[in-house]
């Protein structure tokens, strides 16, 4: 199932162009049950996600690498994506990123209407995504390769 997870994801991403406003969305939250949506952020806050798989080694170290910089991200809206099973999702983001998942500003959520790749439009695990106060995308990356450049945004 993961693998043909991951093939769409390639392909999808492969035959469509990069989101460019934040989609509408409903997401439940880990936390609590409850459904997340955009009338949940904070307004006036860039919105920055996160879309993981726990068994991704690039998501594993993208996560390690926000939770170092955890700091940096105060100012936004942190809203942390899966499709695991949310047991799973909550020992990974205590294991690895127990900092980033205890912030008040970061929702941990789960995809059960299976909307953020049809949505969204990642190419691969991780995706991260910083939308501005407007909603619209300033930065976009599956990379580890820039995740400075994003805690270098996120400062500003």
């Amino acid at each position: 199932m993961k693998r043909l997870l991951i093939a769409f994801l390639l392909i999808s991403g492969m035959a469509s162009a990069q989101v460019k406003t934040m989609p509408d969305f409903k997401f439940v939250r880990m936390d609590n049950g409850a459904e997340y949506s955009p009338k949940n952020l904070t307004p006036g806050k860039r919105t920055f996600f996160i879309f993981f798989d726990t068994e991704c080694p690039h998501c594993f170290r993208a996560i390690t690498e926000y939770n170092k910089n955890h700091q940096a991200m105060n100012n936004l809206n942190i809203v942390i994506v899966t499709r695991d099973r949310k047991d799973i999702a909550i020992e990974f983001l205590k294991r690895v990123g127990p900092s980033l998942y205890a912030k008040k500003n970061t929702v941990a959520v789960l995809d059960v209407y299976n909307q953020f790749i049809g949505r969204f439009l990642p190419k691969k695990y991780p995706s991260m995504f910083l939308f501005g106060v407007n909603k619209q995308l300033i930065f976009y990356s599956d990379e580890e390769s820039d995740i400075p450049t994003f805690i270098d945004i996120f400062k500003k």
